[in-house]
């Protein structure tokens, strides 16, 4: 069974968030080969089956195969974003006990809305958001407000500066050999930071599945073909568009969304920015304007009590860092536009991640 892909006008609000996956086994788990193709991917999401299966000992049938099982099956996806289109919001919600469902499932179908999580603590619920400006951001946040009276209260946060985010996240499950094959010329260099015609249209086409050929892009934007490969090599290679492969965390051994927020001196902050990203657990490193805290950590745990461990090492290495607020995902609903099964993480659908909406 593949994707099942909603318009935002389309998506049965009502279904979102809380109906399992139809034809779905919730008990499904990655293989070990399985994180190690979607590993591969991370590192070069538009390589080549021949590279990709290369990096991993396989031919390249095989590699295109055991993908398109994956995206089948919805444990696994790509898709792509432009992070300087975007000025992102991470919105807190409290909602009355019997419209935390209907807000949730709302919220899920807004292009805008790229991932939303029902948490514990005081907030029912996370909205991480992304809009053309600071003042599209305020927009949507008063107007979409206004739409939902069982909203008690709304905190926003704004992203100042990201040290990582899921892009960077690695499962780490390919030795250097292997990912030496994937990186081989792989460098960044500065590209023009103006918006082209035709921009916008790419990246909205590459969200859907960041793999989609040439020809298939141009279909879609009305470029040529050969303007769709020099505008990716260009704007990737200068970081101006971000690809990434995400996949049934839940699936793969990692069940655990934790969220903390801290805060920690401004002379500081490189330090932590620098040294987080290579921690395997953080998955989201950012610095936010907010009133008590300058910092929203994410991490990827596999029990509960590493939650523990991680706020240990985070109080050990950096003994200024005070934590202000935890929270636990219960169920994440959206991820980076796809929809998700809350039981099983597992993608049954997808609203394109578009900060123009």
């Amino acid at each position: 069974m593949g994707h099942v892909f909603y318009s935002t006008s389309e998506t049965p609000e009502s279904d979102i968030g809380n109906t399992p996956a139809q034809g779905f086994d919730a008990a499904v788990e990655f293989g070990e080969r399985d994180l190690d193709l979607v590993n591969a991917l991370q590192i070069s999401p538009r390589a080549p089956w021949s590279l990709i299966g290369a990096s991993l000992g396989i031919d390249a049938t095989t590699a295109a195969r055991r993908w398109q099982h994956l995206t089948d099956t919805g444990l696994a996806w790509t898709t792509a974003y432009a992070p300087e289109f975007a000025t992102v919001g991470y919105m807190r919600l409290r909602c009355r006990p019997d419209t935390v469902a209907e807000v949730s499932a709302r919220s899920s179908t807004y292009g805008c809305v790229f991932a939303v999580d029902r948490t514990s603590g005081r907030y029912d619920l996370q909205l991480s958001v992304a809009a053309e400006s600071p003042a599209a951001l305020d927009d949507f946040r008063v107007r979409w407000l206004a739409e939902h009276p069982g909203i008690e209260e709304a905190r926003l946060a704004v992203a100042v500066h990201q040290y990582s985010d899921g892009s960077h996240w690695r499962p780490r499950a390919l030795d250097p050999t292997q990912e030496a094959v994937l990186t081989e010329g792989d460098e960044r260099a500065p590209g023009a930071p103006r918006r082209r015609r035709g921009d916008r249209e790419l990246v909205l086409a590459l969200g859907a599945d960041a793999r989609r050929s040439a020809v298939e892009l141009a279909a879609d934007t009305g470029l040529s073909d050969a303007t769709v490969r020099r505008r990716i090599s260009e704007m990737t290679r200068s970081g101006r568009l971000i690809f990434r492969c995400d996949f049934a965390q839940q699936a793969a051994g990692w069940r655990v969304n934790t969220n903390i927020r801290a805060r920690i001196p401004a002379t500081d902050l490189d330090a932590l920015g620098a040294a987080l990203p290579e921690w395997p657990e953080i998955r989201l490193c950012v610095v936010t304007a907010d009133d008590d805290s300058n910092v929203l950590l994410i991490a990827w745990l596999r029990t509960p009590q590493e939650l523990i461990a991680l706020e240990s090492r985070l109080l050990h290495h950096f003994p200024t860092l005070r934590i202000t607020e935890r929270s636990y995902t219960l169920s994440a609903l959206k991820r980076m536009g796809r929809l998700l099964d809350p039981r099983s993480g597992i993608a049954v659908g997808h609203i394109p991640f578009d900060v123009w909406s």
